[in-house]
């Protein structure tokens, strides 16, 4: 049986992830930053595993050494899904970037010291399509242009992080990489992720938090759908030295609003001038990356993670209703 580490075992996606792990029949690790966090992680699994199991959890954070040989000793697979994300934009963008690339190569170095072949990053795609809108298709042969302009320090860390793992393994080919690049992420959670800015966004057009919604593309994917895509890329040696985009689709955010509407959610479904939004993003932070994608129309192809990983993706629409049924029930909206 194989002994998996997930790193940053809190997370939203890494708590399904370990879920899958379990339903599939294999040992599992945890890292925390905190292991005071280790015994809300197992109650928040438990509610929806109905086996006795049993998780080993260890203190490393991505910012320092310690911890991470206990931990990677002894693994045959590493899921690093451990990955800093500012709930504000940090002064400054190296604060963000550095932790991204150290803590990734960290976690690279250990699993060497520690002869674990086999590692699964991962990503984003933040790391895929941003700052390139002459182009208007992605798939996985497309970086992020980190020196374009109003390109976000989080967008850069999720690139430079991502790149450093590929060149790393190119210098040490003995690590077989693949990595996971999902989209804006949406379902259900486990445990109480009311803080996870995807969640965020979902929550604020079901409760018309955002009275308008700016004129620009929003890709969305499953969390569930993006924890199926890590197991599976243990399973098929096919997706070693490879990237995986996982999108369900792309959307304007009129037309997810009219699809929440529909379903009985009181969502904005005004659009905003073009001219309003980038006038109140010189006000707003939070505005200032979406000002740059105003009315631009393009589409992200996921034709590899479905070939090779077997991605069928779950319908907006089934995501749709579910996170609004997990929101509901963890109090974060009305």
């Amino acid at each position: 049986m194989k002994k998996i580490l997930v790193t940053g075992a809190n997370g939203f996606i890494a708590k399904h992830i370990i879920l899958n792990l379990l339903e599939n029949n294999y040992k599992v690790r945890g890292t925390l930053r905190n292991l005071s966090l280790s015994e809300i992680v197992k109650s928040d699994i438990k509610k929806y595993f109905d086996s006795s199991f049993d998780i080993e959890f260890f203190k490393a954070s991505l910012d320092s050494d310690k911890g991470w040989n206990e931990a990677i000793n002894g693994c045959d697979v590493i899921l690093h899904t451990a990955s800093p994300f500012p709930q504000k934009k940090p002064k400054n963008e190296s604060d963000l970037i550095n932790p991204a690339r150290e803590g990734t190569l960290r976690v690279l170095n250990a699993a060497q010291q520690n002869s674990v072949e086999r590692v699964i990053v991962t990503s984003s795609n933040a790391a895929v399509y941003d700052g390139n809108k002459h182009i208007t298709e992605f798939d996985e042969k497309s970086w992020t242009n980190i020196n374009a302009k109003g390109v976000s320090a989080y967008t850069k860390s999720k690139t430079i992080a991502e790149q450093a793992a590929w060149d790393f393994v190119s210098k040490n080919p003995s690590i077989k990489l693949s990595t996971i690049n999902p989209v804006l992420v949406w379902g259900p959670g486990i445990g109480n992720h009311s803080n996870s800015t995807s969640l965020i966004i979902c929550r604020m057009l079901m409760n018309r938090e955002m009275p308008i919604i700016p004129r620009m593309k929003v890709p969305l994917v499953d969390v569930r759908d993006v924890a199926k895509a890590h197991i599976s890329s243990i399973e098929n040696n096919n997706s070693i030295g490879k990237r995986f985009l996982l999108c369900e689709n792309t959307y304007w955010m009129k037309d997810i609003s009219l699809k929440m509407k529909k379903m009985g959610y009181n969502s904005p479904t005004i659009v905003a001038p073009d001219f309003l939004i980038k006038f109140l993003s010189n006000f707003d932070s939070t505005l200032k990356e979406a000002s740059s994608k105003l009315g631009y129309d393009y589409s992200i192809k996921s034709n590899q993670a479905k070939n090779i990983l077997g991605f069928d993706p779950i319908k907006i629409e089934k995501t749709i209703e579910d996170t609004y049924i997990y929101l509901k029930s963890i109090k974060s909206i009305e």
